[in-house]
This record gives C-alpha cells, structure tokens and sequence, in this order.
C-alpha cells in the first residue's frame, strides 16, 4: 500500500512540474494578442472577401518555395476576364505566422504580362504569409497566400 501512495504521488508532483514548465515556457514565447479586435476584423475579413469576388481579380505567387534570405517574388495578377492586370498597383506584406518581428512590406515593380516582382527577405526557413494589396483606380483589394522557406545549403 506504501508504493502505491508513493507512485501516486510521484506522478503528480510529475504531472505538476510538466504543467508549470509549459505554463513557463508558453508565458515566455507568447507576444500578446493574436488578432485585435477579432469580431472587427472578422468583419473586416468578410467585406473583402466580398470585394474580391465582385471585381473579379486574382493573383498568384509564382513559386510556392524559395530560400532563406534574399529572394525575387513574383506575383502574377489578372483581370475578372483572365487578362493581365497591367495598370494597377501591388504591394506584398510577409510575416511569419508565429511572431510580427519579422513582419516587412515591399513594393512592387511591373514586369510584362500582368507580373509584379518583389525583391523579399526571408531571414527564417518556415512557412511565411504574404498579403498581396492591389488597387487599380478606385479598386482595392488583397489576397493572402502561404509560402515557405527553406534553408540555404551553402
């Protein structure tokens, strides 16, 4: 009977330090509020799905993969009709989806065909969120898609 309270004790007192090193490590790592405001920006989310839809846009990233540091996006945009989107405006925004300290924006530069090249850093191998914001005249719009990185093998 005596090993038996001694193995249940055991386990919870395991059981209690398990639980405060994660209370710990998690409290340590976390950098606050994930979404401000989420009924908002739920909303927010909604109306420009909408908005999306009724013009008709899209856009899509080249690559799904490239590597750690240094790399050229390119973003290819077309119209509700499938032509390039020649005329607009495109700017890319990546952030990692864990932490905002690496969040950065860039511009774009027009290539041929509808094409917008970003030249972007991915300081991390991982997966990176980019929103891609495109407005022409008075249309605005953006669309957000998942690349990764993976480690340079040099």
């Amino acid at each position: 009977m005596r090993l038996f309270t001694v193995i249940i004790v055991l386990s919870c007192v395991l059981a209690l330090a398990a639980t405060i090193g994660a209370i710990v490590v998690g409290s340590r790592s976390f950098e606050g509020t994930v979404v401000d405001k989420s009924y908002e920006t739920g909303l927010q989310w909604d109306e420009a799905r909408r908005n999306r839809e009724s013009l008709g846009w899209s856009a899509v990233v080249q690559e799904a993969t490239y590597k750690t540091g240094k790399n050229d996006l390119i973003v290819i945009l077309r119209d509700k009709n499938g032509a390039p989107l020649s005329d607009a405006v495109a700017s890319v925004a990546v952030s990692r989806p864990s932490t905002r300290a690496f969040d950065r924006t860039y511009h774009t530069v027009l290539q041929p065909n509808g094409r917008y090249r970003a030249e972007i850093d991915l300081p991390l191998y991982g997966n990176w969120e980019v929103t891609i914001d495109v407005s022409r005249k008075n249309d605005r719009t953006s669309f957000i898609k998942i690349i990764s990185a993976n480690q340079d093998d040099k």
